[in-house]
Order: structure tokens, then C-alpha cells, then sequence
């Protein structure tokens, strides 16, 4: 990866006039709204500068046969394909350039630019997700608005700054050229082509789909297309039964397949590891994050997603050495290159930040939400409205932290909590201080605050839905501690509902479970069975919360559940064995064991 500056790539853009065909025209035009990126991936923009560079640690793909007259191609199309399985996406389409460059008629080259500028080779279900968020069909939520009219803008080599429209010309140049190359290679081109195709995006996709099965069957043995095939099937689990949707387990026994033929596959691992997020059974994905990390080493996401499982797992230490070690990465190729995008490190970041949360590490989450703060956001970011930037992201996290450690001091000495004229941190701070406000008694300013808040959510235009949840737990909050307990009891629970019914992401979008709200507020209120209820649905979206098994003890203590308490305790000691030692609740464990 080269170091470049800014002004260097300025210097490189330049606008053309090019008069487009009529399918591609109808292609690029775009009337949808911009859609968030999935942040999970390193979002394509456009086409990386060359020269590329042979690097180590990206997994080996030597398997995979391509045509070329080239061998030096040949090594930087399997580095770029070793990249795809990482969703490495600027990096891969860096590599596959410089194959193309040394063999033009390379056409898995253009194949894998194809792939690569695209940025929608992802599990089916973030696409399923992307399209709920946005309110508009499936796809990358990476591309950027066409130009209008005949103008496109174009690098000095001659490539779309659009990654859609790069990713359409590369694959029209890999279908030109596919009578060069083997059978197999020609269903691999046809398959991508398939996708690209202008039109409905959930009918390209199937004709995509239809294309791997074809693959699959004429050659069974190659495992890197049954591991496709495994990721685009992945449609995941619903939200709240989180019971497999269609295909979902097709697509997990064909990456198990893979990983029982070749354990050294790392994008099977990979591609298992996203297939059994949000599950019953993240557990079964634990030798592939073992795998995935020790066979890719040198690329953030490698080294980050086995995290995802450790998370929705029993192991929230496993997660925070994840995440960490992925965020080290990253730094080491963002302070190499000042071109290299920073929203999955903000992602990662993030997710580091819910960890450390969950392990009871209020101080380091502090400090990493303040690391992504020092990411300020640059006039682009700044006027748009995107929540996945690493400043805001570290907003979010900010928040979250605060209202999971109740640290109500905090959050209402007007410090602490930036103020930002954006509609949804505004919401969000509105939400931390009308409850840090409730839980001190200040109900009148709470019920205000509940009053801004929901003045905010009719300007937000992006996660409306967990900002609109947000304002209906702040209004049970209040109830429920105003003394209406009814009426607040039915509105907690109709807020849990909607948020455990949200789309799975990662992190979740919502602060902290709602049902941890519930179970904090019923405790304090003295009503340990709702407590004991509430904080049992906690443990089971999130299984490692020493702070839900610390609730629960006490209030299975409080209905004379002694040897359940005892229990619990264990498990929240266990949990948070490396938690502050100044938390309210390790301090009164360390009481409690002290004078046993």
C-alpha cells in the first residue's frame, strides 16, 4: 500500500465527457436516497492508486487456477482474491489492477475488479438489512449518486470514480474476454455479470445466486465457489425467535463442508463465522475464529471478526483481545496511507467499546470512545448525515457508556457529553439526560428533556427506529418512576419488543438492551420478580453481561432465592473478573466475600 496525500489524489481526478450506452445509462441513473454503508467492510470509492505490493499475511489462495500469461499476475489476482475472502475490497481491487495491468487479457483480473468496486459481496442478510434501513431496494450501501447526464467522473486511467459503474465496466470487459479462459472461469464471469446486470437488484441477485449453483454443480470439488455460493445464501436468523430464515442452513453446511475438506480455507472460516452470528449457537463458530485469525494475520477484519461471536457468546475477554488486536492493525495501515478509509475502524472500535462495556471497563471504554472523537469529521462527513463515521460512532459509544455504568453525574454536568447540531445526537443525548435526570428525581426536567427528544426525532433521518424506541423508554422510565408502574411496565415492555424485533446488527443499534433498562428500573423500585424476569431476557441477548448477573443476584436475593443468588454472583464475578475495582458492584462483592 503506498503513502499518498490528499492532494496527490485530487490531483489525479479528472471529469470527462463519455457517452454511455442506453443499458448502462439506465444502469447509473439513481433516484434512491444514500444509503449507510455497511461498516463491516471497508466501503469502495475510487479505484486505488498503483502500484500494489506482494504483502504478507493475507492468507494464500494458490489454489484457485486462473488463466494469464503472467505469473506476477497470477500471484497479485490470488493476493486479490485472498483479500475478497477478507472483504478487503480497496485493497483487492488494488491488486486485481495490477494483474490487470501486467496482463490485459486476464479476465478473472477484471472479474475480481468487478467483485471488488461493488462492495455487495457480503452476507445476504446485511444486504436484507441495508434495504430495511434505507427504505429502498437491495444493494452496496456504498454507491454513490451517477453523475447526470454524459458526464462521468474518471481517474486519469481512465476508470469511473462510481464504484458501481466501475464494477459494470470491469465485469462487460471480463465477459468480453471470457472465451479465452477455461469452462469454470467462464461460470465464475457469468455468475458476476449475472449480478451487475441494470435493472431489479433482488432479481440480479438471484440470477447471481442461480449462477454459483450452476458453478457448484459442474465443479464440486472447488471449494472457493461452494464458499460463495455459502455466502450469498446466508440470509441469516430472525431477530427475536432467531430461528434460521431460508437457506440459512444450506449455506452453513456448505462452508462446513469446505472447512471439513480444507481447514486452512480461511474465507470458508470467514464466511461461517458471519453465517452463525445472531443464532442459538454462535458457539459453533468458535474453532472458525480460532482459524480465521491464525490463517489471515496481517488484515483488520480478519483479526476482527471472530469478535462478532465472542460477543454473543460467553466470552467477552476473547472479544475485547479481538477487537483490540484488530484496531492495532488498522492504526498501523491508517497511519500508512492517509487515503485509507477509517470507517471500519470506527466500527471496530465501536464494537470494542460495547465489549468493554459488557466486561464491566467503564475507563477504557472512556478512553476509546475519546480515541474516535479524535477522528474529526471532515466537511464531506460533517454536511452529510451518515452514523457510521468513526466521530460518530465514538458519539455513540459515549453514550452508551455512560447510561450502561449509570454514571448520572456525568452525563448532567453539561461537559461530558459534547453538544452536536445533528438531530440524532441530539436524541441520543436528550435520551442519557432526561434518564439520568429520572433516576435522581428531577422528574419535571425529564419529562421536558422526553419533550426535546421527541422534537428531535421528527428532524432524524437515520435510525429513526432506535431513536424512536429511545423516546418510548425515557416515557416508561418516567412513569415507572413518577409511580405510575402500570403505565410504565406496558411501555417498557412494548419498547423491548420493538428493539429485540430490530434487524441483527453488529454492534446492536440500539444502546444496551431495553429489558436491562426494565430490570435496573424494577429493581430500584423494589420489584425483584419483574427485575428477576427482565434481567433473565438480558442474559440471554447478551450471555457474558456481568452487569445483568450482578442485577440478578440482587434481586433473587430480594425474593429469598439464596442459593440462585449465590449463583448468579459467581457467574457476575467470573464475568467481570477484570472489571474496575471501582464499580459499585465489585465493590460490594469484595464486601461481600470479605466478610464471609
Amino acid at each position: 500500500m503506498g503513502v499518498m496525500n490528499r492532494p496527490i489524489l485530487a490531483a489525479t481526478l479528472l471529469v470527462v465527457s463519455a457517452t454511455l450506452s442506453s443499458n448502462m445509462m439506465a444502469a447509473g441513473k439513481q433516484t434512491q436516497a444514500r444509503r449507510e454503508p455497511d461498516m463491516c467492510v471497508v466501503p469502495a470509492g475510487s479505484q486505488p492508486l498503483l502500484p500494489a505490493k506482494l504483502l504478507p499475511g493475507m492468507g494464500t489462495s494458490t489454489r484457485f487456477a486462473v488463466t494469464t500469461k503472467s505469473d506476477e499476475a497470477r500471484k497479485f489476482f490470488q493476493q486479490g482474491l485472498s483479500q475478497i475472502h477478507s472483504f478487503w475490497f480497496m485493497e483487492s481491487e488494488r491488486s486485481c489492477a495490477q494483474a490487470a495491468q501486467l496482463d490485459p487479457d486476464m479476465a478473472m483480473a477484471h472479474w475480481c475488479i468487478a467483485l471488488s468496486a461493488a462492495s455487495d459481496y457480503r452476507p445476504a442478510f446485511q444486504l436484507m438489512r441495508n434495504a430495511a434501513n434505507s427504505g429502498t431496494g437491495r444493494g452496496s450501501g456504498a454507491a454513490p449518486a451517477e453523475a447526470s447526464g454524459d458526464a462521468v467522473a474518471r481517474t486519469t486511467n481512465g476508470a469511473a470514480v462510481n464504484p458501481q459503474l466501475r464494477a459494470r465496466e470491469a465485469i462487460a470487459k471480463a465477459m468480453a474476454l471470457r472465451d479465452k479462459v477455461t469452462e469454470r472461469e467462464r461460470l465464475y464471469i457469468e455468475a458476476q455479470a449475472a449480478r451487475r446486470a441494470p435493472g431489479n437488484k433482488d432479481e440480479a441477485d438471484a440470477a447471481y445466486i442461480a449462477g454459483l449453483r450452476k458453478l457448484v454443480a459442474a465443479y464440486p470439488d472447488d471449494l472457493d465457489a461452494k464458499s460463495m455460493l455459502g455466502l450469498a445464501t446466508s440470509n441469516g436468523f430472525e431477530p427475536v425467535s432467531k430461528e434460521p430464515r431460508t437457506n440459512t442452513m444450506e449455506a452453513i453446511r456448505l462452508l462446513e463442508e469446505v472447512v471439513a475438506k480444507d481447514d486452512t480455507h480461511f474465507g470458508a472460516h470467514h464466511y461461517l463465522i458471519h453465517a452463525y452470528e445472531g443464532s442459538k449457537m454462535p458457539e459453533k463458530a468458535w474453532h472458525a475464529c480460532e482459524r480465521y485469525a491464525q490463517l489471515v494475520t496481517n488484515i483488520p477484519h480478519a483479526l476482527h471478526m471472530p469478535g462478532h461471536i465472542y460477543a454473543q457468546s460467553d466470552k467477552i475477554q476473547e472479544a475485547i483481545a479481538s477487537f483490540t488486536s484488530a484496531a492495532e492493525n488498522e492504526l498501523t495501515w491508517i497511519n500508512a496511507d492517509t487515503l485509507y478509509p477509517t470507517g471500519h475502524h470506527g466500527h471496530n472500535v465501536h464494537f470494542l467499546i460495547h465489549s468493554l462495556n459488557l466486561g464491566g471497563r467503564y475507563h477504557d471504554s472512556m478512553t476509546r470512545a475519546q480515541h474516535l472523537l479524535t477522528f474529526k469529521e471532515n466537511p464531506r462527513e460533517r454536511s452529510g448525515n451518515l452514523q457510521t463515521v468513526p466521530w460518530r460512532q465514538g458519539y455513540f459509544g459515549l453514550i452508551k457508556t455512560l447510561v450502561r455504568f449509570e454514571k448520572w453525574n456525568d452525563i448532567l454536568d453539561g461537559t461530558t457529553i459534547p453538544l452536536y447540531d445533528k438531530p440524532e445526537q441530539n436524541a441520543w443525548r436528550h435520551w442519557a439526560i432526561g434518564l439520568a435526570q429520572a433516576a435522581t428525581g428531577q422528574m419535571d426536567k425529564a419529562k421536558a428533556t422526553l419533550a426535546d427528544m421527541q422534537k428531535d426525532l421528527d428532524d432524524v433521518t437515520s435510525a429513526k427506529e432506535p431513536i424512536s424506541i429511545g423516546t418510548q423508554e425515557l416515557e416508561a422510565v418516567i412513569a415507572a418512576r413518577s409511580g405510575d408502574q402500570k403505565k410504565g411496565y406496558e411501555l417498557f415492555r412494548k419498547a423491548a419488543g420493538r428493539e429485540a424485533a430490530m434487524l441483527y446488527t453488529e454492534p446492536p443499534s440500539y444502546p444496551r438492551p431495553v429489558a436491562e433498562g426494565f430490570a435496573n428500573v424494577a429493581l430500584a423500585l423494589g420489584d425483584f420478580a419483574t427485575a428477576e424476569k427482565a434481567y433473565r431476557e438480558t442474559l440471554g441477548r447478551e450471555p457474558g453481561s456481568g452487569r445483568a448477573f450482578f442485577g440478578l443476584a440482587t434481586a433473587l436475593d430480594g425474593l429469598g432465592k439464596t442459593a440462585d443468588a449465590r449463583d448468579a454472583r459467581s457467574r457476575a464475578a467470573k464475568a467481570w473478573a477484570n472489571a474496575d475495582a471501582d464499580l459499585p458492584q465489585v465493590q460490594r462483592l469484595r464486601t461481600s466475600t470479605a466478610g464471609q
